[in-house]
């Protein structure tokens, strides 16, 4: 695998003269599911994005809501693939990227609970352009509020769970430097095309979660870097799709994470898939029960079960009499 050194300097937007810049047509897929008002923001956040070239798709897992209209009447510029049913984040984002693919040389992966600094392509381009060796490129990513903590400056596994660099803490000079990561999160990442054609887009079967890790794993043992980049920032307002069903939403991160530890031998593989299963899973499904929150653990459970035995796809097909 091609492993370049860790950057410690940023470079800035006057490192290369204008005349040098091309700006290449650039992507955006932006997925949705029932959040027309969250969506008219993200959208409206994109319409100040500062780059000339900038092709936008909405894939839309058949909201009932109002989006699709609101996109057709409000967001001419933006293109819209409505789907006739929910086809879950992964599916949903991968047509968007099929979508744009031959047409951009990069397509920027986000969702519809997000605002974007208007400079946020342009550093993003810029830096891939100069490095072209970088495959993935990742935002430092706030949380929408409070607006001054970081969400996530790059993530990295330990015992086996993925975690983001800067988690909850206030800005500091050490997330302002480029750093290669495990994995960056698709809430907001440059993927270049090139990349794309080589391994494909994301694992559909995964539906929800941990997708965005996979495909970074992924183009990383193509040769590619994947590199959280500081300069491009944005806010998210977390977790608004499965936020309201815990349980689901526990089984489908509990059992893609499985997924991508045993696929891509993390860490001392197998100690760290061992590790996951003997010491982080059991503490939280223990710390849940103290709380009596019943459900929160048997999500956990129920992933596992279903990791054991391949059992991938929508919850509802293996759970559907169980809640």
């Amino acid at each position: 695998m091609h492993r370049a050194p860790v950057l410690n300097h940023l470079p800035s937007m006057s490192s290369l003269p204008v005349s040098t810049v091309s700006w290449p047509p650039v992507g955006v897929v932006i997925v949705n599911w029932n959040l027309r008002d969250s969506l008219r923001e993200t959208l409206q956040s994109f319409r100040q994005v500062d780059y000339p070239d900038l092709r936008i798709v909405v894939s839309d897992n058949a909201s009932t809501d109002g989006s699709q209209e609101m996109v057709r009447q409000e967001f001419p510029e933006v293109r819209l693939l409505a789907h006739d049913r929910g086809l879950g984040y992964a599916r949903a984002a991968s047509l968007g990227m099929a979508a744009l693919l031959p047409e951009v040389k990069y397509i920027f992966s986000t969702t519809n609970d997000v605002l974007v600094a208007p400079d946020l392509i342009r550093v993003l381009v810029e830096f891939a352009e100069a490095h072209p060796e970088v495959g993935v490129a990742g935002a430092k990513i706030f949380f929408h509020s409070p607006r001054d903590r970081l969400w996530s400056a790059g993530g990295f596994f330990f015992l086996g769970h993925p975690w983001h660099h800067g988690w909850m803490r206030k800005d500091a000079p050490r997330y302002n430097r480029v750093r290669d990561c495990a994995f960056v999160t698709g809430c907001g990442f440059l993927l270049r095309s090139e990349a794309l054609q080589k391994v494909g887009f994301f694992e559909e079967s995964l539906v929800f979660y941990s997708e965005d890790a996979d495909l970074c794993l992924r183009i990383r043992e193509a040769g590619y870097r994947v590199v959280y980049f500081p300069l491009a920032r944005m806010w998210h307002k977390t977790s608004t799709t499965l936020a309201k069903n815990r349980p689901v939403q526990l089984y489908y991160s509990t059992r893609n994470n499985l997924y991508v530890l045993q696929r891509h031998r993390i860490g001392i593989h197998p100690l760290t898939l061992w590790a996951y299963l003997a010491l982080i899973c059991p503490a939280k499904m223990l710390l849940f029960l103290l709380l009596g929150r019943w459900g929160n653990a048997r999500g956990i459970w129920q992933g596992i079960c279903d990791w054991y035995r391949g059992r991938y796809g929508w919850y509802e097909e293996h759970h559907a009499g169980d809640r």
